[in-house]
């Protein structure tokens, strides 16, 4: 990731269900409003939700939690998955 990006919620979807990076990307950059954004995936197998499809979302400094959270709880609820939306404490108060 990019120096300036910090991650700030973890997604875990259904154990099986799947999401492109591309589609993920879209639909989290709609949610934060903003370009200035990035995906990854973590690998399966780690932690208490071992064996669900597991994504970091990261943001620019110009990140606003709140709206960003519902409106990609939505885009997901929307599309039928199945998640939880883990936020990242953040050092800097995001």
């Amino acid at each position: 990731m990019a120096n300036q990006h910090v991650q700030v919620f973890l997604l875990h979807l259904g154990s099986q269900q799947s999401i492109g990076p591309d589609d993920l990307r879209v639909m989290w950059a709609t949610a934060c409003e903003s370009l200035d954004i990035a995906v990854s995936r973590r690998p399966t197998g780690e932690g208490q939700n071992s064996g669900r499809p597991c994504f970091g979302l990261w943001a620019g400094r110009q990140f606003h939690r709140v709206p960003a959270e519902r409106r990609m709880r939505a885009l997901l609820e929307a599309r039928g998955y199945l998640f939880t939306l883990t936020p990242i404490a953040s050092k800097e108060g995001a």
